[in-house]
């Protein structure tokens, strides 16, 4: 069949009605449509479909994500839980040793945000999937038919040939969700979600030929005028045409039946995947010299310290009592107070311990020594508690969104003008500042997100520096250590800040490849695509104690009427579910890290590594041989 040339784009809204027809084509629709013999295995998770097809006689194995539809029988919520990534991992590792392409649906409104999910790894499992989909050692074809909902969607999508129908949205986060984050005064001053959404959807900029011009898929195919809920048969077609097409490229199939991928092929498809995914976000110059920058440090002026004596009698006879019964002497006191309002955009999680001596707030780096709570720390603070003095020295300060190839996409507007606004006022010109330094006479690569710049939230610009510090690494056989405290994905660059997740991650990928180690440091808030990515991909994660730490931020997932649990959502929970690796107060930190880099220098590490991800799997116990 002749594919049809595209139709006129609709606006986002219009294309935002399609995918959202309650007869909009469903995943299982256009499997059963697209391949014969269909096989099913048993998925833990009803979103998550996995089977075994064939189409044209070559066989595949499949993964979908699955949306509830009105009038058919199914259980799918259309957001895949961590038992259903934690399917499609063991899923392409079949598919890898059976030597099979393997073939994903994307349709879904995002990862599930339950709190049952985040106990099992939801963030993970997510930056597992992305990672295994970056290096697995078959071809790849995905298809987003629906909606793709942000790292939920790209933990399946990225892959060697990707497809897009015409009217399908890929959004960094979900519409809805963006509503209440960007335009919650608009939503408390009684004005209507809906009424917020052709905005937010501009903002967003989630269409097709967005993402092909960031690279995130090779084609848009066709659907009917009307959209794909009117023809199922022609959506199913153009969908079956373009995977038998580039199928054959990659397997011959003999007379007797045998199938195999053609000699060269992996080799050539790995390289080219590798040089895809580095490429979200092409930049025009070359890497920065090193510069040594001056540390300036400034004390927080939000500490609440308390002056007992001027107090009124009844509240200083009993701060007095207190301090008497916890034998404190100190008479500069700090109060600890829980703090934790979605509304006020406070998510400190930790808290309530009471009065403790300041000094001992001051030594743990303005944070509580009993629950870990405390000031959010400027880049500044946080090379001073990690580095030695004065050896801190930065690696591409100048790197800006005007040397993104094609930045007049996102430099515009509202955005510019943010931008333009924080120059001078942070540490470095981007989210992430990165540079070379030593801890304990030990040379390091460290980057460090920055709270101050877009609430270290990531895009073009964030990721392409992560990336070229891991190459210095690479380069110079040093350890490399990630800060992360930081909002997740930038919404204003839409679909190219979500390809920053599969970009840092394979940047990782070639980290570990050359045997060096990766150290990743939770601080809070620490939430969405850096949760779901780089952070939790380090040999060693390490979380400071009383940070937050959650898949999607409190404000979103409390929007979308999900009850958020304050004990599960911090690094607390992480540590005694046996996620990361240690638990440390902030002035406990450095130890911690001197021991690693000294292991690392004084032990012989391998020049390659055959495990790429982290050096334990959460999910098997530690005497698994499997």
């Amino acid at each position: 069949m002749k594919k049809e040339k595209i139709s006129p784009q609709k606006s986002y809204k219009e294309r935002y009605d399609l995918i959202r027809h309650p007869q909009r084509i469903r995943s299982s629709e256009v499997i059963e449509g697209v391949f014969d013999k269909v096989s099913y295995y048993e998925s833990p998770d009803p979103t998550l479909i996995a089977a075994k097809g064939i189409v044209n006689g070559i066989n595949c194995i499949i993964l979908a994500q699955e949306k509830p539809k009105k009038g058919k029988d199914s259980q799918a919520t259309g957001m895949i839980t961590a038992k259903g990534y934690g399917f499609a991992l063991d899923m392409l590792d079949m598919a890898e040793k059976k030597e099979l392409p393997v073939v994903s649906f994307i349709d879904t409104y995002g990862g599930d945000s339950r709190m049952e999910s985040e106990l099992d790894g939801q963030s993970f499992l997510i930056s597992d999937c992305i990672s295994r989909f970056c290096s697995v050692q078959i071809p790849t074809v995905s298809f987003v038919i629906g909606e793709g909902g942000s790292g939920g969607a790209l933990a399946l999508q990225v892959a060697d040939k990707g497809f897009m129908l015409e009217n399908a949205l890929y959004s960094v986060i979900a519409p809805e969700s963006c509503c209440r984050i960007i335009f919650h005064k608009r939503l408390a001053a009684g004005e209507k979600l809906e009424e917020t959404l052709p905005d937010a959807l501009e903002v967003l900029r989630p269409g097709a030929l967005h993402l092909k011009e960031i690279g995130m898929i090779d084609e848009i195919l066709p659907e009917p005028p009307k959209g794909a809920h009117t023809d199922y048969p022609f959506t199913i077609n153009i969908i079956k045409e373009s995977l038998v097409d580039t199928l054959k490229d990659w397997v011959v199939t003999y007379k007797s039946g045998k199938q195999i991928i053609r000699k060269k092929t992996i080799d050539k498809i790995l390289k080219e995947r590798r040089r895809k995914v580095l490429n979200y976000g092409e930049f025009v110059d070359t890497l920065d010299a090193l510069a040594k920058r001056k540390i300036k440090h400034k004390k927080p002026d939000n500490i609440k310290t308390i002056d007992v004596e001027r107090e009124d009698f009844h509240r200083m006879f009993l701060i007095k009592a207190y301090l008497e019964k916890e034998g404190i002497d100190d008479t500069e006191i700090y109060e600890c107070e829980k703090e934790w309002d979605v509304e006020k955009n406070l998510f400190r999680v930790a808290g309530g311990c009471g009065f403790i001596p300041l000094q001992q707030y001051l030594d743990n780096f303005y944070s509580c020594p009993k629950c870990g709570k405390g000031a959010y720390l400027s880049v500044e603070d946080q090379i001073e508690k990690i580095c030695d003095r004065d050896t801190f020295q930065e690696i591409e300060s100048d790197l800006t969104i005007e040397k993104l190839v094609g930045s007049e996409r996102y430099n515009f507007g509202k955005y510019k003008a943010s931008l333009e606004k924080l120059e001078g006022k942070t540490f470095s010109k981007e989210g992430l500042v990165t540079g070379t330094a030593q801890i304990n006479g030990k040379q390091v690569v460290l980057v460090i997100s920055d709270l101050k710049f877009f609430g270290g939230s990531f895009g073009a610009v964030f990721g392409e520096k992560f990336k070229r510090a891991v190459d210095f690494a690479v380069k110079y056989r040093h350890p490399f250590i990630s800060v992360c405290a930081s909002g997740g994905a930038r919404m204003n660059e839409g679909p190219m800040s979500l390809a920053q997740m599969a970009k840092m991650n394979m940047a990782l990928l070639d980290l570990k490849k050359e045997g060096l180690l990766y150290l990743s440091i939770i601080t809070g808030p620490t939430t969405g695509g850096a949760y779901a990515s780089y952070v939790t991909q380090g040999d060693i994660i390490i979380g400071e104690k009383g940070s937050l730490v959650e898949f999607a931020g409190p404000r979103v997932v409390t929007g979308a009427g999900v009850q958020v649990d304050r004990d599960v959502v911090l690094t607390d929970s992480l540590f005694n579910t046996g996620k990361i690796q240690h638990l440390v107060h902030r002035n406990e930190l450095k130890e911690i890290l001197s021991l690693y880099v000294d292991v690392f220098y004084d032990l012989k590490f391998p020049g390659a590594r055959l495990s790429k991800g982290r050096i334990r799997d959460f999910r098997k116990p530690i005497w698994s041989n499997k």
